[in-house]
C-alpha cells in the first residue's frame, strides 16, 4: 500500500506541475467572462451573507449558475486572501481528482492500470486547462468520480451482507450525486447511470426489504442538495424550477427549442463551431481531433488516439469480466452516465468538449485497464511460441505501435507545457495600483465590469457607476450591465445601476450625481478606464470622454497600458 501511495503522490505532483505550467493569468482575471466572474462573485457574496448572487452598482441579481460550485468556493475563500486566489481551489480539486481516479482504477484493475489512467488524466489538455480556472467543470468531474468510488464499497457491503453499511453508502452515493447535479444540472443523467449499472449487475442476493432501505437511503441523500437548490431558485429567481440562464438571456434560453435542437447536431453552434456537435464530440472521444483540426495545432483535447483505442479495449474487457462484479458495475455506471450526457450536449446550443469531461472518468480508467490487457496479450505472444499465429503477431505489432503513440503523445504534451513561459495577470496588479490611489469612499465611473470592480477594489464604501451601456465583447467590458439594458428593452422593469452613457447619450441625472460626489473634498469622483482592444470601441470611448470633458476636467492620476485613472473636477 505504501508503494501505491508514493506512486499516487508522484502522479498528483506531475499533474500539479502540468496545471501550473499554463500560469495563473486567466484564473486571476476570472476568465473566461462572464463565467469565471459569476462563480467568483456568487462565492464572495455567499461569504458576505447576500446569497449566491451577483452584486454590483448597489443592487443584487441572480446568477446564471446553480449554487453547488459557489458553495465549494465560499467554503475555502476566507483562507485564500482575495478573489485573485480563488483559482487555487480548482488546482486543489484537480489534484484530488487525479488521486481519486488513481484510487478507483487501483481498486478495480490494479496498480499498472491505475498509473496509466492517472497519467492520461494528468496530461489531458482539457483537464489541465480547466484545472486552474474558476469554472465548475473539474469539480463536476470530481463529484461524479466520488460516487463511482463509493460504488466499489457498496459492492463489498453487499457481498458481506452488511445492510447498515450498505444503506449508509447508498445515502452517501445519493448525496454526492445530488451535489454533482447542483454543480452542473445536466449531471442529472447520472440517475440513468445508476439505473443501468443495477440492471446489468443486480444487487447480490440481498433481501427485498434491504434493497428498499438502500433505495430510500439513496433517495434521501440525493434529495438533500436538490431541495436546497430548488429553495435557492425560489428565493432568488421567483420559482423552484426557474433558471438563471433564462433570467439573463431569455431570448435564447426562454424556450427549450432555442437551447436544444436537432439543428445543432451537424449545424453551426456557439461560440465558433461551424460543423456541429456530433463531429466535435466524436473526434474528441476518438482522440483524433488534433489530427483532423488545424494543421498548426495537432494536439488532442481529451487524450491521444492510442488512449481512445485502449479505452475501447478496456470497456469491452471490463464488461466481460465475469469475476469482478465491482468492475462491471462501475463501468456500466460510467457508460450509463457518459452516453446520455454526450447525447444531451449534441443537441445543445454551445459546443465545448469540457462539457462531457465529468462523464469521461470511465474512459480514463478503461484506458488504463485496456493498456494493461493489451500489453499482457503482447507479452503472451512474445513469450509463448505456440501463441504466435499470424493474426496474433499482427495484433502484437499493433499494440507496440499504440504503446509508442501513447508514450510519444504524452511526452510531447509534457514537453510542450514545460516549455511555456507562463503569462501573469497585468490587469489585477494595475487595479491594485489604482485601488491605492482611489479614495475609499469615492464614486468610480468605469467601463470595466462593475462586478469585477466590486470584487477587486470594493473599498469601504465606494459607489460604482457604469461609464456606458456597451459590451463590445472585450476582456473586461461589462457583460452584465449590458444584459440588464437588454432586459429593459424586452420589458423588464427592475432596478439597474446608474450608467453615464446610455446608447451613446449622456444621462443628465447621472452626470449631476457624479458632479455632486466630485465636489466632496475627501472622497471625490474618478474615471477608471480600461484600454480598448478594438478601433471601433476606442473611437466610442474617445467620443464619450470628449463629451464628458465639457462638464469635467480630467486630472490624470494613473496611466499605464492597462488602465487610466482620472480625477473628475467639475468645471
Amino acid at each position: 500500500m505504501l508503494r501505491e501511495t508514493v506512486v499516487a503522490a508522484i502522479l498528483i505532483l506531475l499533474a500539479t506541475v502540468m496545471i501550473r505550467t499554463g500560469g495563473s493569468r486567466r484564473g486571476v482575471n476570472l476568465m473566461p467572462w462572464p463565467d469565471g466572474l459569476e462563480y467568483a462573485a456568487a462565492a464572495i457574496n455567499l461569504d458576505h451573507g447576500r446569497g449566491p448572487v451577483l452584486h454590483f452598482g448597489g443592487y443584487s441579481y441572480p446568477s446564471r449558475y446553480t449554487a453547488g460550485y459557489p458553495l465549494i468556493l465560499a467554503a475555502l475563500a476566507p483562507g485564500l486572501n482575495g478573489p485573485e486566489r480563488l483559482y487555487v481551489v480548482n488546482v486543489a480539486i484537480g489534484m484530488l481528482e487525479v488521486g481519486l481516479l488513481f484510487a478507483l482504477a487501483l481498486t478495480l484493475f490494479g496498480p499498472a492500470a491505475a498509473i496509466v489512467a492517472a497519467l492520461l488524466l494528468a496530461l489531458s489538455p482539457v483537464f489541465l486547462t480547466y484545472s486552474d480556472l474558476v469554472l465548475s467543470d473539474v469539480p463536476a468531474m470530481l463529484m461524479v468520480t466520488i460516487p463511482a468510488l463509493l460504488l466499489t464499497q457498496v459492492d463489498q457491503a453487499e457481498a458481506r451482507g452488511s445492510t447498515r453499511r450498505m444503506v449508509i453508502l447508498w445515502a452517501l452515493v445519493g448525496l454526492t450525486s445530488g451535489f454533482a447535479v447542483i454543480i452542473r444540472p445536466t449531471n442529472v443523467v447520472i440517475l440513468l447511470g445508476f439505473a443501468l449499472c443495477l440492471v446489468m449487475v443486480p444487487p447480490a442476493r440481498i433481501a427485498t426489504v434491504d434493497n428498499l432501505k438502500s433505495a430510500c437511503g439513496f433517495g434521501v441523500g440525493f434529495a438533500i442538495p436538490i431541495l436546497f437548490q430548488l429553495r435557492e431558485n425560489a428565493v432568488y429567481l421567483g420559482g423552484p424550477f426557474r433558471s438563471g440562464y433564462s433570467w439573463w438571456v431569455s431570448e435564447v434560453y426562454g424556450s427549450m427549442g432555442g437551447t436544444f435542437s436537432p439543428a445543432y447536431l451537424f449545424g453551426p453552434t456557439l461560440p465558433r463551431d461551424p460543423i456541429g456537435n456530433v463531429p466535435i464530440y466524436l473526434t474528441s472521444l476518438l482522440g483524433v481531433d488534433g489530427m483532423l483540426g488545424s494543421p498548426g495545432d495537432t494536439r488532442y483535447l481529451l487524450y491521444p488516439v492510442a488512449g481512445a483505442i485502449f479505452a475501447i479495449i478496456g470497456l469491452v474487457a471490463g464488461m466481460r469480466a465475469a469475476d469482478s462484479r465491482t468492475a462491471r458495475r462501475v463501468i456500466w455506471f460510467g457508460i450509463g452516465f457518459l452516453v446520455p450526457l454526450i447525447l444531451l450536449y449534441c443537441f445543445y446550443l454551445f459546443t465545448d468538449v469540457v462539457f462531457i469531461l465529468p462523464g469521461c472518468f470511465v474512459l480514463f480508467i478503461a484506458a488504463g485497464y485496456g493498456t494493461v490487457r493489451a500489453n499482457i496479450f503482447l507479452r503472451e505472444v512474445y513469450t509463448r511460441a505456440r501463441a504466435r499465429t499470424g493474426r496474433r503477431i499482427a495484433g502484437a505489432i499493433a499494440v507496440v505501435i499504440l504503446d509508442l503513440i501513447l508514450v510519444i503523445a504524452l511526452a510531447t504534451e509534457a514537453a510542450v507545457r514545460l516549455s511555456i513561459t507562463p503569462p501573469k495577470s497585468e490587469m489585477v496588479p494595475a487595479l491594485m495600483q489604482a485601488n491605492a490611489k482611489i479614495p475609499p469612499h469615492a464614486t468610480v465611473v468605469s467601463n470595466i465590469s462593475l462586478q469585477f470592480l466590486q470584487l477587486y477594489i470594493p473599498g469601504s464604501d465606494r459607489t460604482f457607476i457604469g461609464f456606458n451601456s456597451l459590451d463590445p465583447g472585450e476582456q473586461f467590458t461589462d457583460y452584465h450591465l449590458h444584459r440588464l439594458f437588454d432586459k429593459i428593452g424586452l420589458g423588464w422593469t427592475g432596478r439597474i445601476p446608474p450608467t453615464l452613457f446610455i446608447g451613446g447619450t449622456l444621462s443628465q441625472n447621472v452626470e449631476k450625481s457624479i458632479a455632486d460626489a466630485a465636489r466632496s473634498p475627501e472622497d471625490g469622483a474618478v474615471l477608471l478606464l480600461c484600454a480598448p482592444e478594438s478601433r471601433d470601441y476606442s473611437n466610442t470611448i474617445r467620443d464619450e470622454v470628449a463629451d464628458l470633458s465639457i462638464a469635467f476636467m480630467l486630472q490624470p492620476m494613473i496611466e499605464n497600458a492597462q488602465v487610466a485613472v482620472y480625477r473628475l473636477i467639475p468645471r
